[in-house]
């Protein structure tokens, strides 16, 4: 393997852990604020792809203006299902595996109807760039792929900082952590879970667009990657921030590079074999790992 190849696999495997990355983030944050796993985190993000490619198609935009609009129609849809269905089964007091079910259901919902919508047949996107390659000295890189590594990477630091120094973001955290103790400082944890799932939504549909605009965008684009990405918050650490943005690039260059050395028929397995060696050794994950050598 030359050089060329080493950058162009690594540039590949940064680009799809941004954007496993961005969906693993979405389950961390709503599996921390109300223990729901959220099977249909993989339609919001194609509900932003499909968005984001509508904008593309019907306007001469920028990339990302494209990626900031399939950002808003994913927080938007994850919102809508957490006032319409999610808020709704808590109110009536139904057992959380009950709610978790309710998200495989609308899993399937959104898939099928998407599929009314936007047809069966997986659609590309339009040509978001001039330039075909961007030459680094010798070598020779997508231009596609460096900007869903370098927005990839922004949209989760954005995320982290928006935690770390907002008041909203702070409050977030706290009712994450101790919601009794949170609603006694004044906190709404309506509100908060309410917000929590539409910046959850908003990483999808942004990962929703750098994935299309990568290959195309179709109704059951999710479900695979949604899986992938449910993996990659795992091998973080689930419920972690943090642990889902490493695990997520961790994840993509495993994927990447067990392709090229091994099959690409089996990158999907050996993913989940590494994920199942690494648990068995470290159960919290990746950040277990780095806590447990403090």
């Amino acid at each position: 393997m030359n050089t060329d190849q080493l950058v162009e696999l690594t540039i590949s495997g940064l680009a799809m852990g941004s954007i496993y990355g961005l969906i693993g983030l979405g389950f961390s944050m709503i599996i921390r604020a109300t223990d729901i796993f959220h099977f249909a985190q993989g339609e919001v993000m194609m509900v932003g792809a499909m968005v984001g490619l509508i904008a593309a198609r019907a306007l001469p935009l920028p990339f990302v203006a494209v990626l900031a609009i399939g950002v808003l129609a994913g927080g938007a849809v994850s919102l809508l299902m957490e006032l319409v269905v999610y808020r709704t089964l808590r109110l009536r007091g139904v057992p959380l595996m009950n709610i978790i079910i309710a998200t495989l259901g609308m899993s399937i919902l959104m898939q099928n109807g998407s599929m009314l919508v936007w047809g069966s047949d997986a659609i590309a996107y339009p040509k978001l760039f001039e330039t075909t390659t961007y030459r680094l000295g010798p070598m020779h890189v997508s231009p596609q792929l460096l900007w869903v590594v370098v927005l990839g990477v922004a949209l989760m630091l954005l995320l982290q900082a928006m935690l770390k120094f907002t008041r909203t973001g702070i409050a977030l955290q706290a009712a994450a952590q101790d919601p009794e103790t949170a609603q006694l400082m004044g906190i709404n944890l309506t509100r908060s879970t309410a917000l929590t799932f539409a910046l959850a939504g908003a990483m999808a549909g942004g990962a929703g667009v750098l994935l299309g605009s990568m290959f195309f965008a179709s109704f059951n684009m999710g479900f695979l990657p949604g899986i992938k990405a449910f993996v990659a918050a795992t091998l973080g650490g689930l419920g972690s921030i943090g642990g889902a943005m490493l695990g997520g690039i961790v994840f993509g260059l495993i994927e990447v590079f067990s392709g090229r050395w091994i099959s690409s028929g089996y990158r999907d397995a050996v993913g989940m074999v590494l994920l199942i060696l690494i648990l068995l050794v470290f159960p919290n994950g990746l950040v277990g790992l780095f806590k447990g050598r403090r």
